[in-house]
C-alpha cells in the first residue's frame, strides 16, 4: 500500500509518476505477459538495463506469480546463457533482439508492446502460492559460480518489512537495477509505498548524485564503498550534500578515513552489513556505538550473530573467528547446489565465509573472508589489518591484501594498491610504515595499479590479483 507522504511511486529526471499510473503500468504489462504466452511455472529470465521497464516486467510477472531471474545485459552472454541453463529458463524479456537466447522464447518489451491488451478479461495470478519460489537472486560471484538464491513474495514482503525506511522515504542508489543491492532495494520500496529515485531515463542526460539529491528531495542515499570513496566530501571535485539525508555504506569494509570524511561535513554515513542469503545483519545505523573500531554496528533485532572458532565453538569478545548468523528473513538452501548448501547452512546457521569479532559494546569488526586469510609459517595474517593500515594513508584510493604461494613460508602477503595520484606516494616508504606498524604480519610487497579488479557492485576480486600483477602498467619497489 502507498504511503501517503510518498505520492510517486518513481521520481525521474524527466518525470514523476504517481502509484496509481505506476500499478496502471504494472498491470498493463502483466496483461502483455499473458499475451506473450507466458506459462504458469515457466522461469522468464529479464534482459534490460532501462530501470522503469525492467522494474515494471518485475513486478508484472511477480503479480502473475510467474517466476523470474535476472540475466543482466552487462553480463556476456555466455554468462547470462549458463544461468538460463541451469534454471532452464523457458523465456526471455528483453528490449533489444540481440539479447534473445538461443532455445528460449523471446518477447520484446517495447513500448508498444506494453499497451494494456483490451481484449484481455480479468487478471488472474497464475500461481497465487506466497511461499512459491518467486524470484531467483544470484550471488556475487566473487569466490566462484554464483550461487543461486531463491525467494518467495512472502520472504522478500518480509525483509520489506524488516527494512528501516522511514515515512516519506525517496530512495535513491547509483547501481543499475539489474544488480541485487538496487534490484532489492527497489523491491523494498514498493512493498513499503516509498519513493524510489531513478538516477536516469532514457531521454536525460547523466547528472551528478549531489545534484539528483537536491532536485528531487532525496532522503536516503545508498552507496557501495567505492562509490562513497569518489563522493566523499574531502575530495576537490566533491559537491555538498542536502542537510538531513542519510547516507548507507555496504558492499565491503569501509575505512575510518571515508566514515571521517563525511563524518567532518557534517553528513550522516551508517555502514550496513548483510548478505544476500540472511539479508540484514548489523549496521550503525542509528547510533554507532563504537565510532573509532571501524566496525559495522551491532546486530540488528532480527539477527542472532555469532563469532564461532574452527570446532564450531563461540569464541570469546574480542577474538577473530567465523561468522555465523541466524535471521528471521533467511533462505535455508540453495537451489540445485547441494554441495554450497551443506558448506554454508549449518544447524540452522548460515555461515557467510567471513572472519569478525565483537567489541565490548557488541558491534561487529570484519577482517576479511576467511578463505582470504593468510598462513605464513603458521602465523594467520588477515587481509583487513593491511588493508586498514595502507589505506591510512591519504594517497591510497584502495588496497587489497593476498597471499602469494611460497616453497618456505607458505604464503607470504602482499598487496595491491589504487592511488588517488600516483605522484604523492612513495611505495618504500609506505613499506617501511606497515613493517613498522605490523612487523612479520606486513606485506612483503606493495603492488601500484591503474584499477583493482572489481565486480559489477564494486567488490574486489581478490582471485584476479595474481594474474593482473603480470601486466606491465603495475609497479612496485
Amino acid at each position: 500500500s502507498a504511503d501517503p507522504r510518498a505520492p510517486h511511486a518513481i521520481v525521474m529526471p524527466d518525470r514523476e509518476m504517481s502509484y496509481a499510473a505506476f500499478l496502471g503500468r504494472v498491470e498493463g504489462c502483466a496483461r502483455w505477459l499473458v499475451a506473450e504466452g507466458c506459462l504458469p511455472g515457466e522461469i522468464v529470465g529479464v534482459t534490460i538495463a532501462d530501470e522503469l521497464t525492467n522494474l515494471t516486467v518485475t513486478l508484472a510477472l511477480m503479480v502473475l506469480g510467474v517466476p523470474q531471474v535476472c540475466l543482466p545485459t552487462h553480463d556476456p552472454a555466455p554468462m547470462r546463457e549458463s544461468m538460463a541453463r541451469r534454471l532452464a529458463v523457458g523465456r526471455i524479456v528483453a528490449t533489444r533482439p540481440e539479447h534473445a537466447i538461443a532455445g528460449r522464447a523471446l518477447s520484446l518489451a517495447t513500448p508498444d508492446a506494453l499497451r494494456t491488451p483490451s481484449r484481455l478479461g480479468p487478471l488472474i495470478a497464475m500461481d497465487a502460492d506466497p511461499d512459491a519460489t518467486a524470484h531467483y537472486f544470484t550471488s556475487s560471484g566473487t569466490t566462484g559460480e554464483p550461487k543461486i538464491i531463491p525467494m518467495s513474495q512472502r520472504l522478500l514482503a518480509m525483509r520489506a518489512g524488516h527494512s528501516n525506511y522511514a515515512p516519506g522515504e525517496r530512495q535513491l542508489l547509483l547501481t543499475t537495477v539489474e544488480d541485487f543491492p538496487a534490484r532489492s532495494a527497489r523491491l523494498r520500496c514498493a512493498y513499503m509505498g516509498r519513493t524510489s529515485v531513478l538516477q536516469r531515463s532514457e531521454s536525460s542526460p547523466p547528472e551528478g548524485a549531489q545534484a539528483i539529491c537536491a532536485r528531487h528531495r532525496v532522503t536516503r542515499l545508498d552507496l557501495g564503498v567505492l562509490q562513497a570513496t569518489g563522493l566523499a566530501p574531502d575530495r576537490p571535485s566533491s559537491a555538498p550534500f542536502p542537510a538531513g539525508m542519510k547516507i548507507f555504506a555496504s558492499g565491503s569494509r569501509v575505512p575510518a578515513r571515508l566514515r571521517d570524511a563525511f563524518a567532518g561535513a557534517g553528513v550522516a554515513l551508517y555502514v550496513e552489513y548483510g548478505a544476500r542469503e540472511a539479508s540484514g545483519i548489523s549496521s550503525t545505523y542509528p547510533l554507532d556505538l563504537d565510532p573509532s573500531l571501524e566496525t559495522v554496528g551491532p546486530p540488528l533485532p532480527t539477527a542472532e550473530l555469532e563469532i564461532v572458532d574452527g570446532d564450531g565453538n563461540p569464541a570469546p569478545r574480542g577474538e577473530i573467528g567465523e561468522i555465523r548468523v541466524r535471521t528471521t528473513a533467511m533462505i535455508h538452501a540453495y537451489h540445485g547446489d547441494p554441495v554450497a548448501t551443506a558448506r554454508h547452512f549449518k544447524d540452522g546457521w548460515f555461515h557467510p565465509g567471513d572472519l569478525g569479532s565483537l567489541t565490548a559494546n557488541g558491534s561487529l569488526c570484519l577482517h576479511g573472508r576467511a578463505d582470504d586469510m593468510m598462513n605464513m609459517n603458521g602465523i594467520k595474517i588477515f587481509p583487513a589489518e593491511i588493508e586498514r593500515l595502507l589505506e591510512g594513508d591519504p594517497a591510497v584510493r584502495a588496497a587489497a591484501a593476498f597471499a602469494l604461494p611460497s616453497s618456505v613460508h607458505g604464503e607470504i602477503p602482499v598487496a595491491a594498491v589504487e592511488l588517488h595520484d600516483p605522484a604523492t606516494l612513495s611505495v618504500a616508504a609506505l613499506l617501511a610504515r606497515a613493517r613498522e606498524r605490523l612487523g612479520v604480519r606486513s606485506p612483503r610487497k606493495i603492488f601500484v595499479v591503474d584499477a583493482l579488479p572489481r565486480n559489477a557492485t564494486g567488490k574486489i576480486l581478490r582471485r584476479e590479483l595474481v594474474s593482473l600483477l603480470s601486466q606491465p602498467n603495475v609497479r612496485d619497489e
